[in-house]
């Protein structure tokens, strides 16, 4: 026997986002208006808004994957577009039991037309033609959302401007297993030029490796930008990066380490917006839930969604002055990406 020791890695989720919505009604509204389908209609309507305001935060975290495959700007319009995100998510071992996907209004109905060549007696194609409903695509299911993210990259140059600046800045597991992310200084900019963040590269020389085996998948390994950044008057920058470099060890990223002035290349080009579709497990990102502090006056209730673990808290009030009476409804929440190598990117083939 040769035991090993267990490092475990932590993740913080703040809870900060209190979201909510308000309605209000008179006295002669509550009494005359017998109609209670349109409070109900109205709330429902503002129940949806909090909904999306909750969707829109979890989606955004998907800008933290450092995979992103395909071509930027090209619609998912086949089932073997979609097949190369499935393909990638088992090259980097995410496991399949509990995938996920979220495409863009425009990617979503591109890939549903996919399926009205088919026998329009099969019932997978019914769904797709009646109810624009997709069915699972390579073990993953697709679901639809506006909120997908149009992210809009900076002024860098595509390629051939951006280098890495000094050798050797890989990392090891232990410095960074509370952030999984690391510092990367580059040069080569052009003053000004910005980086946005969610922005992906890949740096030449610098290949992914199986998670597992750790074996070269011959392909460069891919990184994500965590934080906005502006190249100083000397075209330098210091990018906030994941995953992080480590080139041994149980969580080896990498084939090697970056050598200096080693070509970085940005996918997309300069200031051009591309929307950011998703195939994620389950587990990738976190909703974190708190119940808010009990009121001092007015009458209240709470509720919890056994789906979500939320709690929802209502909260009504009279204004005598008025003669109105408001009911708010808040949530307080957090939202963290987990772990960053569990989903990836992905846009069609051009």
């Amino acid at each position: 026997m040769s035991a090993q020791d267990a490092k475990v890695g932590t993740v913080d989720v703040t809870i900060d986002k209190q979201k909510g919505v308000d309605v209000s009604f008179t006295s002669k509204e509550l009494t005359l208006d017998v109609d209670e389908l349109l409070k109900n209609q109205m709330l429902k309507a503002k129940a949806a808004v909090l909904a999306q305001q909750i969707d829109s935060d979890l989606i955004g975290e998907t800008l933290e994957f450092p995979q992103w495959v395909g071509t930027p700007g090209q619609l998912i319009n086949s089932a073997s577009d979609f097949f190369v995100g499935v393909q990638r998510a088992m090259e980097l071992s995410i496991p399949m039991d509990d995938l996920h996907g979220i495409l863009s209004p425009a990617d979503h109905f591109a890939l549903a037309g996919t399926f009205t060549s088919l026998s329009a007696s099969d019932a997978t194609v019914k769904l797709a033609i009646e109810k624009a409903k997709l069915p699972m695509v390579g073990g993953v299911q697709p679901y639809v959302s506006q909120n997908v993210v149009n992210l809009t990259v900076g002024t860098r140059a595509a390629s051939g401007a951006s280098l890495v600046n000094g050798a050797s800045q890989n990392v090891t597991y232990d410095s960074v297993r509370t952030t999984f992310s690391q510092t990367l200084n580059v040069d080569g900019l052009t003053s000004g030029h910005t980086i946005k963040r969610g922005e992906v590269f890949t740096i030449a020389g610098v290949n992914a490796v199986n998670p597992r085996s750790k074996s070269d998948l011959g392909y460069l390994q891919k990184f994500v930008v965590l934080a906005d950044a502006t190249a100083n008057g000397s075209g330098q920058a210091a990018l906030t990066i994941a995953n992080p470099i480590i080139t041994s060890g149980a969580y080896q990223t990498v084939s090697a380490a970056p050598a200096d002035d080693a070509a970085i290349i940005w996918m997309g080009t300069a200031s051009t917006a591309y929307l950011q579709n998703s195939i994620f497990h389950r587990g990738s990102i976190a909703l974190v839930g708190a119940k808010l502090e009990e009121p001092k006056s007015g009458i209240y209730a709470y509720a919890s969604d056994p789906d979500t673990g939320l709690s929802i808290r209502t909260w009504s009030q009279s204004d005598i002055t008025n003669d109105a009476h408001a009911t708010r409804v808040d949530v307080l929440y957090g939202v963290s990406n987990l772990d960053r190598r569990l989903g990836l990117r992905l846009s069609g083939s051009a």
